[in-house]
């Protein structure tokens, strides 16, 4: 049972003899003098501002020292192995805006690039270190918010002895081109050369080239006020003999809702064209990842042709749906038989279910 007495204090309890005073228990209680108040909270506070100071300077001085524009191109000139590293810290910076905001839009910086680079594809050298730095120079030059890259960029995608080259050179003017898309106040990239560069490459006699022109030509074209010639030009494209440019030339029309995109969509739901898309491999050095390369062009096609689908039902109402959705309807009953490059993931036929469900039901 238990007991609602309150236990006694013992130190005022009569049984245990006299009662103690206060002063027998506990040391005598007096008010902080300032010197502790010094020792306890100022001395401390200035340790640790002390300490965030010469962090912001150490920080300060690095960035500073990081996107000096002299600095960078003087150690991406020399032929030491310092270049590399400077390459590498260069590309590392560019990929963190939140920690560096103003290097995208350091105009000197892009400037010097672009002058660099314009000397190397002068110089057309050959070797292995120069051909890495211009592959290296091109798709920096595409990360910049700024736009005096764009002229030795069409320079490169027009000129350079390697496709390799060319090829980094169109996909930076796309990711340039994307950047300017999409800004607070989206604005036009405009250059004397950037009609006539991007018609010529989508004629190039290289399969590759006229792949990668064809993504370019898809988000210039979305550009405000954009010239109508990049749509024309991916209106030719859509019916290249290159599977990967025609499909490229698809997905561009179709966010812009234009039905000349419809034939190559269905197409990139074709097992038959997705197997003769996927056998090609271009290295000899990649033959041994061949089945999970495979799989993952397979998958980045189908996922393209249902979005792209989408899409173009989206931003054409009046487009008549019938092929398309008649070409998704046979993908997922299909789907469980799949044999080209494995199995299908589940999530496309999901993705492909739900679109049907959309247009069928009238809820788009």
């Amino acid at each position: 049972m238990f007991s609602n007495q309150v236990p006694k204090n013992p130190a005022s309890d009569p049984a245990n003899g006299p009662a103690r005073i206060a002063d027998e228990l506990l040391p005598p209680v007096e008010p902080p003098d300032a010197r502790f108040l010094l020792q306890l909270f100022v001395i401390p506070a200035v340790i640790v501002l002390a300490v965030v100071l010469l962090w912001l300077l150490v920080t300060t001085l690095a960035t500073s020292g990081e996107q000096d524009p002299e600095k960078i191109v003087k150690a991406l000139r020399s032929s030491s192995p310092r270049r590399w590293q400077q390459a590498k810290d260069l590309t590392n910076l560019l990929r963190l805006p939140q920690r560096y905001p103003e290097l995208k839009g350091n105009a000197e910086l892009a400037k010097q690039l672009a002058q660099l680079l314009d000397e190397e594809i002068d110089a057309q050298r050959t070797d292995d270190n120069s051909i890495q730095l211009r592959f290296f120079l091109c798709p920096v030059l595409g990360q910049f918010h700024v736009d005096e890259g764009l002229g030795v960029l069409l320079k490169a995608a027009r000129e350079d002895l390697k496709p390799d080259v060319r090829r980094q050179a169109i996909n930076a003017l796309a990711v340039l081109a994307h950047s300017f898309n999409t800004m607070e106040k989206p604005q036009t990239l405009k250059h004397e050369a950037l009609l006539s560069t991007l018609t010529q490459l989508a004629a190039d006699k290289d399969d590759l080239i006229r792949s990668e022109t064809a993504y370019a030509l898809g988000v210039f074209a979305l550009q405000p006020s954009a010239d109508a010639t990049f749509t024309a030009e991916l209106e030719l494209l859509v019916d290249d003999l290159f599977s990967d440019a025609r499909y490229n030339a698809a997905m561009a029309l179709a966010r812009q809702g234009n039905e000349r995109a419809a034939e190559a969509l269905v197409e990139m739901l074709d097992p038959e064209a997705i197997q003769l898309s996927i056998a090609k491999v271009d290295s000899p050095a990649l033959e041994s990842y061949l089945p999970a390369l495979q799989a993952f062009k397979r998958n980045t096609i189908l996922r393209n042709a249902l979005d792209g689908m989408d899409m173009l039902m989206k931003q054409n109402p009046p487009l008549d749906r019938t092929k398309l959705l008649a070409a998704m309807s046979q993908f997922v009953e299909h789907s469980s038989a799949w044999q080209v490059a494995g199995a299908l993931p589940k999530e496309l036929v999901s993705h492909a279910r739900n679109i049907l469900q959309r247009y069928s039901t009238g809820s788009e």
